[in-house]
């Protein structure tokens, strides 16, 4: 645990809500300073361009993608000389089909090789665990970390009829109250983004009614969580008499899979419309839903390609504005299905998937009644050294075994890590067994699951 990460958790709960502040603070001056205005302005204009137009859009930003990369970037420049391919003779987003995918494993191995020779800007490190529980580091540049923000800004909050700066009540996977406390607030205040940050970690049925409760006094504008999250609160409504307390203008969904039975709670519940939304840590896409229910792709952002990799489609996608790590025809893992092509009622030409499918992976549940999804789950497996690969597999509401898949550069204190990581996030009371395994099977689909469980969804 990062030093900083350690002080705030010994700290007490009003130091606690001046360092939230202080990092919205700081996340606010470098998300909305910089070139975020001139994004937020192209991106408004260019979601009502023709069909044709947003094509040669992206086509133009495939040219310079692939030119910097072969140009700058050592792994691009050596596969195109193994391959025999010039930067010119990728033109179009569908030329990119002439690379071979990239898997998140070759990333994850020699990361520093896919980092430009001479960086445009200061590179930002962060890193994903993602719903595979496989971590990855990857480095972003400023404008790029301000693109993200404004098409955030501007295709999805907007188009949910929200604006950043109005009451925000997140339920996200950060650790923001420590595993152990049992009694509230479990809950802290970031002043700068207006925003109230409810722990995941504490939805217990012992706990929902204060959740509740201080939502009801917050009254957030816009509630924004991982899907498993937020339907725990919903089911809690819905069954306590409580739906239609807290009244958002909207609820923005996004990690794992918004299935109609989930949306349907979540509506019931807050009253409001749900909004959908899928992106990548690692900026290769973007996909957000519309006040029509369409699921659109950001062409400015990245080519989604969905490619048949044995046992159904899954999104493979290129990222074409983070010149801090660029990734071409980089493998998701999510499975999708295509839309069907016929005009959208909102009146956008943007691209449109018919649904993603790919983060649908079952929950952990605790002996208290907790019930975690992969989403926020995973963040426990960001960061480890030498860890390749981790699933999460429960037969029994007792006890959880991690199967893990190492390297040489696994610390011998790596389990003790993991094993305080889970707990802040399962509690205390599930039992955690770890087995190392020289591979994790995938599924039928071709995909590796973070959590499996047979314990089915209404035990």
């Amino acid at each position: 645990m990062p030093p900083l990460e350690r002080l705030y958790h010994r700290s007490p709960v009003p130091v606690q809500h001046a360092m939230a502040t202080f990092y919205g603070m700081r996340e606010r001056a470098l998300r909305r300073g910089g070139s975020y205005r001139r994004h937020v302005a192209a991106l408004d204009r260019d979601q009502w361009l023709p069909a044709g137009e947003l094509e040669e859009l992206q086509n133009r930003r495939v040219r310079e993608m692939v030119r910097f990369c072969v140009s700058e970037v050592p792994h691009w420049r050596d596969l195109f000389a193994r391959l025999g391919l010039a930067a010119d003779d990728l033109g179009t987003a569908s030329d990119l089909a002439k690379l071979p995918v990239l898997e998140k494993e070759d990333v994850r191995a020699a990361p520093e090789r896919f980092v430009p020779d001479h960086p445009p800007a200061r590179l930002i490190p962060s890193s994903t665990g993602g719903t595979t529980g496989t971590p990855l580091r990857y480095f972003v540049t400023p404008d790029a970390v301000q693109f993200n923000a404004a098409i955030y800004d501007v295709r999805f909050r907007h188009w949910a009829g929200v604006r950043f700066g109005q009451r925000m009540a997140s339920i996200n996977g950060q650790v923001v109250v420590p595993a152990g406390q049992r009694r509230p607030p479990f809950w802290r205040h970031n002043l700068a983004f207006h925003q109230l940050y409810l722990s995941a970690w504490h939805l217990t049925p012992e706990h929902l009614p204060a959740y509740v409760e201080r939502l009801r006094r917050f009254q957030p504008e816009v509630v924004v969580g991982y899907v498993s999250t937020v339907h725990v609160l919903a089911r809690h409504l819905l069954e306590s008499g409580g739906a239609g307390s807290i009244t958002p203008r909207a609820v923005l969904l996004s990690s794992e899979a918004l299935y109609p039975w989930l949306r349907a709670d979540i509506e019931a519940a807050f009253g409001c419309r749900a909004y959908n939304g899928y992106s990548l840590g690692e900026l290769t896409a973007f996909v957000s839903e519309c006040d029509a229910g369409t699921l659109h792709v950001s062409p400015e952002y990245g080519v989604v390609e969905l490619v048949d990799m044995g046992a159904g489609t899954e999104i493979v996608s290129s990222g074409l504005f983070n010149r801090g790590m660029p990734l071409l025809r980089y493998r998701t893992g999510d499975a999708a299905a295509a839309g069907a092509g016929t005009p959208c009622s909102c009146g956008r030409q943007l691209p449109a998937l018919a649904e993603i499918t790919g983060r649908a992976d079952d929950r952990v549940e605790t002996p208290e009644g907790l019930r975690v999804g992969p989403a926020p789950l995973s963040l426990a497996f960001q960061g480890v050294p030498g860890l390749r690969q981790a699933q999460v597999v429960q037969h029994s509401v007792e006890e959880v075994t991690v199967l893990l898949v190492v390297g040489p550069g696994f610390d011998p204190d790596g389990e003790d890590r993991l094993r305080a990581e889970l707990a802040a996030r399962l509690g205390t009371g599930l039992r955690t067994v770890f087995e190392r395994v020289e591979d994790i099977p995938r599924t039928a689909a071709g995909k590796h699951r973070l959590v499996v469980t047979t314990l089915g969804r209404d035990h």
